[in-house]
């Protein structure tokens, strides 16, 4: 599977080039199949850039975009423009958005810490069973270590999810594994849902996500394990600037 995906980026991003062209971004890559794309930058409604531990270690980006422009080589609205490229190499491409500033220090505001608790206290009854279970069998150490690593992986989420909301733009960190950066255009939001599980109006927490159009693998933006309060005083700020 590794080999393959490889293969198949090599295939695709051969000789990558991206150039401005007018009023727009013109992308050319492609080594069997060669594209020539050109995004109008007035389309564009938000950017992911995406990392990694092994891709930061070495300073790696993937810039991605969100455009009501269809891309018809990947079927959908999400453009990658930089699919390895470093902080400074990035700064050029958002600085034509006008969003660089993004890239700066920013007031990272974290989430609530019940975004951790509640979905340990989900997990706890599995938990009990399966360290019975280790009475029975060495089988259960399975499942222990099963559940463990699912709640250390929500914590080292927990930790690593922040944003930070500005008279423009609205930002989330997210991910430890597929780490992720969002930089959102205020204008850019069609709605805003806020949602409420059974756990978490127990804990006082709620989601926020955002719709914007275009795209498909991240068109709903959202942050997670918000305290109430917080979330619908984002929301109202929300609505009162753009909606």
């Amino acid at each position: 599977g590794l080999l393959t995906g490889l293969v198949r980026t090599l295939l695709r991003e051969y000789r990558f080039r991206l150039d401005r062209a007018g009023t727009g971004l013109r992308r050319r890559r492609g080594l069997l199949t060669l594209t020539d794309v050109t995004l109008p930058l007035r389309r564009v409604q938000a950017a992911l850039i995406h990392t990694g531990p092994v891709r930061e270690r070495f300073g790696w980006r993937e810039l991605k975009l969100q455009s009501l422009a269809r891309d018809e080589e990947a079927k959908s609205g999400d453009h990658v423009v930089a699919p390895l490229a470093t902080p400074h190499e990035l700064r050029p491409i958002l600085d034509e958005l006008g969003w660089a500033a993004a890239l700066d220090e920013q007031d990272w505001q974290p989430i609530d810490r019940a975004y951790v608790t509640s979905f340990a206290l989900v997990l706890a009854p599995v938990l009990l069973l399966a360290l019975g279970s280790l009475l029975l069998s060495p089988g259960g150490l399975i499942g222990v270590a099963a559940i463990c690593l699912l709640i250390g992986n929500r914590w080292l989420a927990w930790r690593r999810t922040r944003y930070a909301l500005d008279d423009e733009r609205l930002l989330v960190r997210r991910g430890w594994w597929r780490r992720s950066t969002l930089i959102l255009p205020l204008r850019s939001i069609q709605s805003i849902d806020l949602a409420e599980n059974a756990l978490g109006r127990r804990f006082g927490i709620a989601a926020l996500t955002m719709g914007v159009a275009g795209g498909s693998g991240f068109a709903g933006h959202s942050i997670p394990g918000l305290p109430r309060e917080r979330a619908s005083q984002i929301r109202d700020a929300l609505l009162s600037r753009y909606l």
